[in-house]
């Protein structure tokens, strides 16, 4: 998703202004033999007002070389989307409309709070289209353009949610290819979405890029991995490299490599060494460049292996952070070259053999599940010290989504504030974020189970909001335990309570939103 190519009424000066509102609104970069990617069959045009479908047209929010996007109303759901309207001439060969559909279902499949959500695959009119979530912010390579760099603080909080969404996208098999500071929106609350999951491929596989015309300094070339500029197969280390690239930009203010052409650009990725971070901006933490520069280095096996090792390094910096003149002293993951290849998701979360086999001797599946069980937040201090944010159940609350959403921030929170009336609103969000964190994960599902309840048990002016949100979430696990029927009942009986909160909608419900949307097609969908 680059920035929006400049229409002819505008100079380059406006085009490289951030926009107001960012959604998934451009495009890749696709050089075709002999010029720009506008050559070819224009796409067609729409008027504001005007209906393709379903959807409205509100306001049109960019063009690029795959697409026109407009802010639409999807009216069957009252919901404004950001609609893609692809290249007619893309769409006219059967094979390339194939390969689109597939990589966009992919896509579609994700859900994550950083990931922007795919919400319709379709065509109308003989229009194909993509209708996704609606991100109002910037993008950030607006929000660099603007400021130049960020503190650790903010970088590492962004390197979090976007390591988030590139470990999610490759536990389904996907590989971005297009990691960039333009494919990252940031919203109103400071959040991290990456966009355009899967569909890079639709831009990069038909066709290869022009490296030798001039000027094509500001695509996908910045952030390209050495693999990528050779053409061979991709994994998500291909992936890994080109988000180094862009936290290097992020610290930095600008690529480690730039030149006069993409080809140039892409040799530098192929031969040159990116010079040290350390150098260009001595207040960062060792630790920290080097974390960056091992996402950077030219050979696959010899970077971080997958997105989940790169978190585990983050969150480590981002507790330290808060132990002031500990950062220096941070260890990092140790690297074993070419031994570590890419881990699956079962491989997440690595099981101590003996301690369970004893475990398994001793007491049978009961001594496992409770060697398994997370600490009890009402009765063991969670390791996590927030200090004077102990005082204060909402600042305490807002520095356990900074300091990166982990789960002891949440038992923190509960362990200081639980039974204390002062605190009873932000101890039902921490069960809140509780039950989302284990319900993503399927060895958490009875945790969540126990979230849940107390969310249920939950008084005050939260109670029914609290109480609608957990019977969502029980319908998502009895959906994951292979009861559609239950979910489905579970469903029946929130339609008023939830069309009352909202939390069918993305802007009310957030997270609950998707989880809601993604148990019912999968209702839906169901034989």
């Amino acid at each position: 998703m680059s920035e929006p190519a400049a229409t002819p009424n505008e100079s380059s000066a406006d085009r490289a202004a951030p926009q107001p509102d960012a959604v998934s609104n451009s495009e890749t970069v696709m050089q075709r033999p002999g010029g720009g990617g506008g050559a070819g069959e224009p796409i067609r045009h729409f008027a504001e007002g005007e209906m393709l479908g379903e959807f409205k047209l509100l306001k049109k929010l960019g063009q690029g070389d795959m697409a026109t996007v407009w802010l639409a109303e999807q009216t069957s759901l009252h919901r404004n989307v950001a609609l893609k309207l692809l290249r007619s001439d893309l769409m006219a060969d059967a094979t390339y409309v194939k390969r689109f559909q597939t990589e966009a279902k992919a896509a579609a499949g994700l859900n994550h709070p950083n990931i922007v959500q795919v919400y319709v695959i379709g065509e109308a009119d003989g229009q194909h289209f993509i209708a996704q979530e609606y991100v109002q912010g910037s993008t950030l390579k607006g929000y660099l353009q603007k400021k130049g760099t960020v503190d650790l603080n903010l970088g590492l909080h962004l390197m979090r949610q976007v390591g988030a969404a590139l470990q999610t996208a490759a536990e389904q098999g996907i590989v971005h290819r297009d990691i960039k500071p333009e494919n990252i929106m940031l919203n109103k609350k400071g959040e991290a979405k990456v966009a355009d999951f899967g569909l890079a491929q639709l831009t990069q596989g038909g066709e290869k890029l022009n490296l030798t015309q001039e000027g094509v300094t500001m695509g996908t070339p910045l952030y390209m991995s050495p693999e990528q500029v050779q053409g061979i197969k991709l994994d998500a280390r291909s992936d890994i490299y080109s988000f180094g690239v862009t936290c290097y930009h992020l610290f930095c203010g600008r690529p480690p490599f730039q030149g006069e052409t993409a080809l140039g650009v892409a040799v530098q990725h192929l031969q040159n060494e990116p010079p040290p971070l350390k150098e260009l901006r001595p207040e960062l933490p060792q630790p920290v460049c080097d974390l960056i520069h091992r996402m950077m280095r030219k050979d696959p096996a010899e970077r971080y292996p997958d997105a989940a090792t790169v978190l585990e390094d983050v969150r480590k910096l981002i507790r330290a952070v808060k132990e002031e003149g500990r950062i220096e002293q941070v260890q990092l993951t140790e690297l074993t070259g070419a031994s570590r290849a890419p881990r699956t998701f079962a491989a997440r979360r690595p099981i101590l053999t003996l301690t369970l086999l004893t475990l398994l001797t001793l007491g049978g599946s009961a001594a496992l599940g409770w060697w398994m069980r997370p600490p009890d937040p009402r009765q063991v201090p969670p390791s996590a010290d927030y200090g004077i944010a102990k005082s204060d159940p909402r600042q305490m609350y807002l520095q356990a989504v900074f300091n990166g959403q982990e789960e002891d921030g949440w038992l923190a929170l509960i362990h200081h504030w639980d039974g204390r009336s002062e605190g009873q609103e932000w101890v039902a969000r921490a069960h809140e974020q509780l039950a989302l964190l284990y319900l993503r994960e399927r060895d958490r599902w009875n945790d969540a189970e126990r979230q849940l309840d107390e969310l249920k048990s939950q008084t005050g002016p939260l109670k029914d909001v609290a109480y609608t949100k957990a019977r969502i979430g029980e319908a998502v696990l009895a959906a994951n335990r292979g009861s559609l029927s239950g979910a489905k009942e579970i469903l029946n009986q929130l339609r008023a309570n939830v069309e009352q909160h909202g939390l069918d909608k993305a802007e009310t419900g957030g997270t609950w939103a998707v989880l809601l949307r993604e148990v019912r097609d999968r209702i839906d969908q169901a034989p």
